[in-house]
């Protein structure tokens, strides 16, 4: 059961042969193992008991040597310890003389301890008491004598009693015979020792042949354990390896398209043997399918021929399908090249279409080449080619035989046809066929322009001259409406010359239409209206664009509304754009042709100035009579007073000084109205000479310092030597006065007022700088126009004419230079003029010797 188990799985083969091959050589082991622990126990306990009798044997024999040197010092000196040591070794020989007699194993040792004992009878038993007779002898004062002498002893009467019973003998020499016993002794310890020392020898060599032995065992193990996988686990792999490549040739052979029937399995019920039955099921089935696969190729040829028949008649009738496709598509081509050479003329406007209609010709027509030539005003030609060269269209053109003249004579088509002997453009002589068709004007049968067409080889057909006669009268239908419509853009263009000749900006526009036609000064009047866009070129994106400008959009609506209606307002609209930037008169005219009314024309008008004129003289007028009325109210008053009036000298004096004053400021206000006028009539005139403009401007800084305690006016100089300017001194101080009044007149609640005078290598610049009411930034632009003054509360309770700043930029720029002005409001404001040097001849040689750098 466990066989059968066994063989059933390859890897339970493997692993009982390597468990069969492990217990083994562990049981191998384990014998041999303790046959050798058991020789070497049994070896290490003999050679410790030789150690032991060896050392016992060498003990007793040191214990008699030991008693022989007591007994020797006894006999001297008598000493009762040393008598007490002897009976104590007496004792310990006896003991171990008793263990040699009872554990003697061998004769030898039989024999030491027999000689032992005997030994130990003649000593205790003889000499001892002998030894003990003389010592009590000397004690006693009956042996005298200094040394121990062996006739001493054996006339003792122990003495002579042992020797008389035999227990002692006497050498030659008369003595006791003591070493004979010991040296019999002593022979038998030596012979018991050598015998120790050879056994121990033995038991050693007994040992190493053990070894020896149990070496030869591990080898006889190893060769039986090399023994098993020879003959037992070898010739097994070499079967599975055997089997599993017969099944490997075979799958390849299989694989390969062999004809596999049948492996042998062997009676294995293992993986191989699973292996090897599932192979043969595959074989097997293989075999089957591709049986069934032949018939079926077979089947499949037999359709593959007969679809290669029905394939090359569909074929075949591919064949014919494409030539009539090919004709189809070359016929969709011809209809397409009609198609795009009608859009053409119809579409096109312009010369630039003619190289695409030549072109497009000459493909219907399979032409060559070919040219377009146009007949111009006072006869001349102009011409467009397609592949044709320089010379041959100027011979075309220019010889009185040509084709071209011909049909211009015949006004119908000629043909012509030539052989040419050159080998260009085609590789061999050959005949060039030609055509000219000229295209009338049906309305003066004359001539407008010709078609010219030449074809190598082959003449012209009857369809093709059809298609060329054809688009002949296309093309003079085309070039009829072409002329038309330039034409047509000659007078649309003059009437946009007339309408942009036009200051006031127009716009016409048309009932229900939303297109509308401008002039260029709306553009101008109007910037946010871009020109070219198509946005404003239509009537509400033009009308929603002004809209988005106007200060008054309702109102603007509302206008545009009843136009829209069809209303046409009698009065004018007045409206401005930008903030009352711009101001424009807005009116309608209506454009009737033949009583019928085809448009509406928008007029705007730019009246800017005219309004500025309007406000300004208003302006003027409120000024004058308001700037007029005060000082001549105060000399009325005054006067009026000192003559209906008795008053004292000093009220008198006060009046007729405000008089004064008043008066003086009527001058001062008539000077700058005059000075205005001058500037305006251009007849102003300025008295130039050499001035320094330091000591002015100190001068009117102190003037006016000295006129006010409300303000702190100072003067600073940046330069050490101010340089010299050509100016009219009375003009300067003019200029400085107006600024200096305005610095002072402009702050109001006082501060401080500088005046800074400063020079570079060219000009000479000072600035009047105050902390006054400053200038709104949407004003700074208009300072400088006459009459202008900023409209706030703070600058109409200050009063003015508007005229002093005016008048200091014409006195600057009358001397060359620049006034500018930077203001912040509520923080000051700062009047910067810069005036030109004057330069000497001198400066400028010096000038010029410095820039040469010599």
């Amino acid at each position: 059961m466990i066989i059968q188990w066994i063989n059933r799985k390859i890897g339970r083969q493997l692993m009982a042969s390597f468990y069969i091959v492990l217990t083994t050589l562990m049981i191998s082991s384990l014998i041999v193992y303790n046959y050798t622990d058991t020789k070497l126990q049994e070896t290490r306990l003999k050679l410790e008991d030789i150690r032991e009798r060896s050392a016992r044997a060498g003990a007793l024999w040191e214990e008699w040597q030991d008693l022989q040197f007591n007994m020797r010092g006894y006999a001297l000196i008598g000493d009762q310890d040393i008598y007490q040591k002897m009976v104590n070794q007496r004792k310990t020989i006896d003991e171990q003389t008793r263990w040699f007699e009872e554990n003697a194993i061998y004769q030898q040792g039989k024999d030491y301890a027999r000689s032992s004992r005997e030994l130990y009878a003649y000593y205790f038993e003889a000499i001892l008491p002998l030894i003990q007779s003389y010592v009590e002898a000397k004690e006693s004062g009956t042996v005298t004598e200094s040394f121990l002498e062996g006739k001493t002893l054996t006339s003792l009467p122990l003495g002579k009693e042992l020797l008389a019973s035999g227990r002692i003998k006497l050498d030659t020499s008369g003595n006791i015979d003591v070493l004979s016993e010991i040296n019999k002794s002593e022979l038998a310890l030596g012979g018991y020792r050598d015998f120790l020392e050879d056994w121990s020898e033995k038991t050693s060599g007994q040992l190493e042949r053990e070894i020896q032995t149990t070496q030869l065992i591990w080898l006889s193990n190893i060769i039986v354990l090399v023994g098993v996988l020879i003959f037992f686990v070898y010739p097994f792999i070499r079967k599975i390896t055997a089997e599993l490549l017969s099944l490997v040739k075979n799958s390849q052979r299989l694989a390969s398209g062999e004809d596999i029937k049948h492996v042998k399995v062997s009676g294995r019920k293992d993986e191989i043997g699973i292996l090897a039955l599932s192979f043969n099921q595959m074989a097997s089935s293989i075999s089957e399918n591709k049986q069934h696969l032949l018939a079926k190729n077979e089947e499949l040829q037999a359709q593959q021929e007969e679809l290669q028949a029905q394939q090359e008649e569909l074929q075949a009738q591919q064949q014919e399908l494409e030539e009539a496709l090919e004709l189809t598509m070359r016929n969709e081509q011809h209809l397409q090249y009609r198609n795009d050479l009608t859009e053409t003329l119809a579409a096109r406007e312009a010369l630039t279409a003619y190289p695409e209609i030549i072109e497009k010709l000459i493909a219907i027509t399979d032409s060559e080449i070919g040219a377009l030539v146009f007949v111009d005003e006072g006869s001349a030609y102009s011409i467009v080619t397609h592949g044709m060269t320089e010379e041959l269209s100027e011979r075309l053109l220019g010889s009185d035989l040509s084709l071209l003249k011909r049909a211009e004579s015949l006004k119908k088509a000629v043909h012509s046809s030539k052989q040419v002997a050159s080998d260009h453009p085609l590789p061999y002589p050959y005949y060039m066929y030609e055509t000219a068709v000229p295209i009338l004007d049906p309305a003066s049968e004359e001539a407008i322009a010709f078609i010219y067409l030449v074809r190598y080889r082959d003449q012209f057909t009857n369809e093709q001259m059809r298609d060329i006669m054809s688009f002949s009268r296309q093309l003079s239908l085309s070039l009829l409406r072409m002329r038309l419509f330039d034409e047509m853009n000659r007078e649309k263009t003059k009437t946009e010359r007339i309408l942009d000749s036009i200051r006031e900006a127009v716009i016409y526009i048309e009932p229900g239409k939303d297109e509308v036609f401008v002039n260029r000064p709306l553009y101008d009047l109007f910037p946010e209206l871009q020109y070219g866009t198509t946005k404003n070129e239509t009537l509400h994106g033009c009308l929603d664009t002004i809209r988005a400008v106007v200060d008054e959009p309702e109102v603007f609506a509302r206008y545009m509304e009843g136009i829209l209606r069809g209303e046409v307002p009698k009065d004018s609209l007045q409206f401005s754009i930008h903030q009352q930037v711009v101001f424009i008169q807005f009116y309608v005219e209506t454009i009737e042709v033949e009583g019928i009314r085809k448009g509406t024309m928008l007029v705007l008008r730019d009246v800017t100035k005219e309004t500025e004129m309007d406000r300004l003289k208003s302006e003027l007028v409120s000024t004058v009579s308001h700037e007029l009325r005060t000082p001549l109210s105060s000399i009325y008053g005054f006067t009026e007073l000192m003559l209906n009036r008795k008053m004292d000298l000093s009220k008198q004096d006060k009046y007729l000084k405000t008089i004064h004053s008043e008066t003086e400021r009527l001058s001062n206000l008539v000077n700058d109205f005059l000075d205005v006028q001058r500037m305006e009539a251009r007849i102003q005139s300025y008295q130039k000479g050499l001035l320094d403009l330091q000591p002015l401007l100190e001068e009117t800084t102190q003037f006016y310092a000295a006129s006010t305690t409300n303000h702190t006016i100072t003067f600073r100089s940046l330069t050490d030597v101010c340089p010299l300017i050509e100016a009219d001194e009375e003009k300067m101080k003019q200029l400085m006065n107006n600024l200096l009044n305005n610095a002072v007149k402009y702050s109001p609640l006082g501060g401080k007022i500088e005046v800074v005078l400063e020079a570079n290598r060219h000009h000479v610049q000072f600035a009047v700088r105050d902390e006054g009411i400053g200038i709104p930034k949407s004003a700074l632009a208009k300072l400088f126009d006459k009459f202008y003054r900023v409209d706030n509360s703070d600058s109409r309770k200050i009063g003015g004419t508007g005229l002093g700043l005016a008048i200091c930029k014409e006195i600057v720029e009358g001397h060359d230079g620049e006034i500018t002005v930077e203001s912040i409001e509520k923080q000051g404001s700062t009047f910067t003029v810069k005036l030109p040097q004057h330069v000497s001849d001198y400066t400028v040689i010096s000038d010029v010797i410095d820039m040469s750098g010599k």
